[in-house]
């Protein structure tokens, strides 16, 4: 981690906004793109086929959504682990790596495809409050002088909320809205992104497509909410989100 780190202060920085699109899947009972309650940070190089047909398949809703989770699901199982020293390599060898963020918050470091498969993915568990769309943000730390770059795209599938939940964290005050969306952190370790994010590293990454994605905690009672109020209860909504993806693997 500290020869990744050093890696950092050698390259150039380029930050840009990673546009959030809302997903509902064309058939919850196959397998799909991204959990309810989480939102997807799809990662490749620029310009690359794939993420111009997650583009597609969500915005469309042709079905298309579940054929490529299959893809998706088919390309990350054969993968392979590989070395410590070997994602090193990797990540030196990269002509760009990212940082990805939410406000003052880090949700993966040092992510890029695969120089082979290409495509990384992040999931972040969300407890369906509001978003401030232009603080997710893909900061790439390039070699000097670098013409190529990544890409990204986040793909959102709204929770099932109460109507005394929705109006909690809708009531989550401006300046607190990082809280409605957070790392995954859970046997995956996907915070650090360095072990799990690299494409060869693990044949999953901590991205779980699952099959027939279910809801199976029980609501927040009205009473609980007004106890609580809205900013801790859409803490604990966001906690509910990253327990029940943290059982939902693949």
């Amino acid at each position: 981690m500290q020869l990744a780190a050093d890696e950092l202060e050698e390259r150039e920085l380029r930050t840009s906004s990673i546009e959030i699109i809302d997903y509902v899947p064309s058939d919850p009972a196959q397998r799909i793109l991204t959990p309810p309650g989480s939102i997807v940070v799809f990662v490749d190089r620029a310009g690359a086929p794939v993420l111009d047909r997650i583009w597609e398949a969500v915005l469309e809703g042709s079905g298309e959504d579940v054929r490529l989770a299959q893809e998706i699901y088919d390309l990350f199982s054969a993968r392979e682990k590989v070395s410590y020293y070997r994602a090193y390599r990797l990540l030196r060898e990269a002509e760009s790596f990212a940082t990805i963020r939410y406000g003052a918050r880090t949700l993966a470091t040092h992510v890029f495809p695969s120089s082979a498969a290409g495509l990384a993915a992040i999931e972040n568990p969300y407890n369906g409050g509001r978003l401030a769309p232009e603080e997710l943000t893909l900061v790439e730390h390039l070699v000097p002088g670098a013409t190529g770059g990544l890409a990204a795209v986040a793909v959102r599938h709204m929770p099932s909320l109460t109507e005394a939940e929705r109006a909690a964290v809708d009531q989550v005050p401006d300046d607190q809205l990082e809280m409605n969306l957070t790392i995954r952190a859970d046997c995956c370790d996907s915070w650090t992104g360095f072990v799990e994010q690299l494409a060869q590293i693990t044949h999953a990454t901590q991205y779980c497509l699952v099959v027939g994605a279910s809801e199976q905690d029980a609501p927040l009672s009205a009473e609980e909410i007004e106890r609580l109020g809205p900013t801790a209860s859409a803490r604990k909504l966001l906690n509910r989100r990253r327990d029940l993806l943290g059982h939902n693997h693949a």
